[in-house]
C-alpha cells in the first residue's frame, strides 16, 4: 500500500476532482430548490399583468389592479369557486325586487272606479277591490273600451250609474301585439275626453301598464322597450289633458328591468296577488296628492293585514293559488285578442 508521502496517481486525482464537482453541483440543486420554495412562498410567482391573476398550484389569486403582489395571498380562492361566486351573484341580482310600498286602505277605493284588462280583472278575482268599483274585460284596449259591454253595461252606464270621485285607466298591454302607441294614444284620449262629459266632477288618472318577464318578452309580442315606449305616449298625454300619470311600472320591476319574480304570474304578464297591493298604495298615493279625501268612510292608517283581510272576506281566488287565475284569463284573452285584432284592424282602415 502506498503511504501517505507517496505522490497520487493521476487516476486518483481525477476521481477526487469528480467527486468535489458532483458535490458542488448537488449543493447548487438544494439551494436553488430551498430558494424557489422557500424564500418567496409567501408572494407567488408570475403575476399576470393582464388579468391580475396569479396561479399556486391549484388556487387561484384575484388581485385588484391597484394593490400590491404581496396583498395578493389575502383574497385567494380557487377559480371554481370564483365562478360559483358570480353566477350566484348573478342571479341574485336577477331576483331581487325593488322595493316598493304596499300600504293603502280598502276603504279609500269606495268612491273611486278602475278601468282596465284582464290585469285589472284580478283585482276583483283576488278579492283586493269590490266588482262595482272596477271596469275591467280580458282583452280590453284603449279602443275597444269605447264601445265594450261588460253584461249589458257600457263603460259610460257604469261610470254615470256610480259617479265616482275619481277614476283611473290602465290599459294598453293587449293592443301592443297588434296596435301602434300613436293610434292606442289617440283612443285614449278620445276615451278621456268622454269621460270628462260622463263625469265632469271626477278626477282622471292614466296609470302606466306593468312590465313583463325576460322570459315572456324571449317568447311574446310584448317587449319592455314596446311599455316604455307606449307608457311614454300616455305620460305625455296625460299632461296634455291636464290628468294624472301614475307609474307603477317601475314598482315592479326588478334590478334588471322586468317584471320581477315576486309579482309575476307563471306566464311572465300577468300579476300575482303580491302585486295588487302595490298597484292600489301607488294608486291611493296619486289621489291623495290632488288633495282628494274619500266621502264614504275616513281614511285610516293602512295595516299590514288589510289585503289579506280583504282576501278573506271575498275569496274569489285564494292569493295561496293564484296560478289557475292567470293561464284561465291568458287562454281567454288570446281568444279575445284575436277577434280585437280582426275589428281594430277593420277600424283603422276605415
Amino acid at each position: 500500500m502506498a503511504s501517505y508521502n507517496e505522490k497520487a496517481s493521476p487516476a486518483d486525482a481525477a476521481a477526487v476532482w469528480a467527486i468535489v464537482f458532483l458535490a458542488i453541483v448537488l449543493a447548487a440543486l438544494v439551494g436553488v430548490y430551498f430558494w424557489r420554495n422557500h424564500s418567496f412562498a409567501d408572494v407567488s410567482s408570475a403575476v399576470n399583468e393582464t388579468t391580475g391573476i396569479n396561479v399556486i398550484g391549484t388556487e387561484t389569486s384575484v388581485i385588484p389592479p391597484e394593490t400590491t403582489v404581496t396583498e395578493a395571498t389575502t383574497v385567494s380562492v380557487t377559480t371554481t369557486e370564483t365562478e360559483a361566486t358570480t353566477e350566484e351573484t348573478s342571479e341574485t341580482e336577477k331576483a331581487e325586487t325593488i322595493a316598493a310600498s304596499k300600504e293603502y286602505n280598502p276603504e279609500f277605493f269606495g268612491r273611486g272606479l278602475i278601468i282596465g284588462d284582464s290585469i285589472s280583472v284580478g283585482l276583483v278575482n283576488y278579492g283586493y277591490l269590490k266588482p262595482e268599483n272596477v271596469f275591467a274585460q280580458i282583452g280590453l284596449t284603449p279602443a275597444s273600451v269605447l264601445t265594450a259591454d261588460i253584461d249589458g253595461t257600457t263603460v259610460y252606464t257604469k261610470a254615470a250609474g256610480l259617479d265616482p270621485d275619481y277614476i283611473c285607466i290602465m290599459l294598453g298591454t293587449n293592443g301592443l301585439s297588434y296596435l301602434s302607441e300613436d293610434y292606442m294614444a289617440e283612443k285614449m284620449g278620445e276615451f278621456i275626453d268622454g269621460l270628462r262629459q260622463t263625469c265632469p266632477n271626477a278626477k282622471i288618472f292614466l296609470v302606466s301598464i306593468p312590465p313583463v318577464t325576460a322570459a315572456h318578452e324571449s317568447e311574446k309580442p310584448e317587449k319592455i322597450e314596446n311599455i316604455t315606449k307606449y307608457n311614454e305616449h300616455i305620460a305625455k298625454l296625460a299632461e296634455e289633458k291636464s290628468v294624472t300619470f301614475v307609474n307603477i311600472f317601475m314598482l315592479l320591476q326588478d334590478s334588471d328591468g322586468y317584471l320581477a319574480a315576486d309579482y309575476a304570474e307563471h306566464d311572465g304578464l300577468h300579476l300575482k296577488g303580491a302585486a295588487y297591493p302595490v298597484l292600489l298604495s301607488a294608486i291611493q298615493a296619486a289621489v291623495e296628492s290632488e288633495g282628494y279625501v274619500p266621502t264614504s268612510a275616513p281614511v285610516t292608517a293602512p295595516t299590514e293585514t288589510s289585503a289579506a283581510a280583504v282576501s278573506e272576506t271575498v275569496p274569489t281566488v285564494p292569493a295561496e293559488t293564484p296560478a289557475a287565475v292567470p293561464e284561465t284569463i291568458q287562454q281567454q284573452e288570446e281568444t279575445v285578442v284575436q277577434t280585437a285584432v280582426i275589428n281594430e284592424n277593420e277600424e283603422i282602415i276605415q
